[in-house]
């Protein structure tokens, strides 16, 4: 055999045993780092946008790979207002537009344009209810791969009754049981959406309404997580609750809500902890990730 063809030969068995080990070890020692961020509730107040503009600095000298949100970027639009939507969404898209890696943004409650009764517009305005994130945002629910791992972003948001709830509409679940059918079962797998999947915050801040604690947030949760039994879902970050927890069942799933870059009032103060967002660092199939707590004592008029 002459040397081209031996050499050529050599190559080509290298790069089919490198393709073949990669696509049998998803995620292996491949390493990265992200930001997840909730609920910004990003509005025109000069200590909001200051505040923000500082965790903007923040994230851009931890040289992430992406940041990834889990909804309310904007507060808020569920009263209607054209002018007054397009507005915090045009303010919080020019702040955006200064974090220095791709962005993937999460629809939240505070994003249903128009829903409440109060509003001046109905349902047949193009803005309405998922209109205007997607004007701006872009998809409320979709996918994207990095470095081995699967993340799925989805809106569990849904309007009844001029009011909002969670759950995931026959269109998405179809969609999301076509997606993962594109997924090796042994790719790591992290969902994002705004209301929790699983959480204790009714446990440890119970309310009167005796049927809280027991109904879930997302009312077919389960109907969606049964379609991962076959996965490996590591991660599920959630927002909404303004409040940090990190639950991990059976040693799979880590069901992690972010605490609030706004606090809780909303810029107000800090009732379930201080304002901050999550840091993770992912090495193959692991990860870690600490609360990066940001911002000064006062608060927004």
């Amino acid at each position: 055999m002459k040397p081209f063809y031996r050499t050529a030969g050599v190559l080509f068995f290298c790069l089919f045993v490198l393709n073949t080990f990669s696509q049998h070890h998803p995620g292996k020692e491949q390493e990265f780092s992200f930001v997840f961020m909730t609920d910004l509730h990003v509005k025109h107040d000069p200590f909001v946008v200051s505040e923000f503009s500082r965790l903007i600095d923040t994230i851009n000298k931890m040289n992430v790979d992406f940041v990834l949100t889990g909804g309310d970027q904007v507060f808020d639009v569920m009263r209607g207002n054209v002018k007054k939507g397009d507005s915090l969404f045009s303010l919080y898209k020019e702040l955006k537009a200064k974090i220095n890696v791709p962005v993937h943004s999460c629809m939240g409650n505070h994003e249903l344009f128009g829903i409440y009764p109060e509003s001046d517009i109905d349902s047949t305005h193009p803005d309405y209810k998922y209109g205007m994130f997607t004007r701006y945002l872009g998809k409320p629910y979709y996918s994207f791969d990095h470095k081995g791992w699967h993340f799925i972003v989805l809106n569990v948001l849904d309007v009844a009754d001029k009011k909002y709830f969670g759950r995931v509409d026959e269109k998405q679940l179809e969609w999301l049981k076509q997606d993962l059918e594109k997924v090796d079962a042994r790719t790591p797998v992290a969902i994002a959406a705004h209301l929790p999947f699983v959480s204790s915050f009714y446990q440890v801040y119970p309310t009167n309404n005796t049927t809280g604690t027991a109904t879930p947030w997302i009312k077919n949760r389960d109907e969606v997580l049964q379609l991962f039994k076959n996965h490996q879902l590591k991660l599920v970050l959630q927002g909404h609750t303004h409040w940090l927890e990190d639950i991990n069942v059976e040693n799979r799933t880590h069901f992690i809500t972010g605490g609030a870059v706004a606090g809780r009032p909303s810029w107000r103060g800090n009732r379930h902890g201080p304002r901050g967002f999550l840091l993770f660092s992912v090495k193959g199939n692991h990860f870690s990730w600490k609360y990066i707590e940001y911002g000064t004592p006062e608060a927004a008029k």
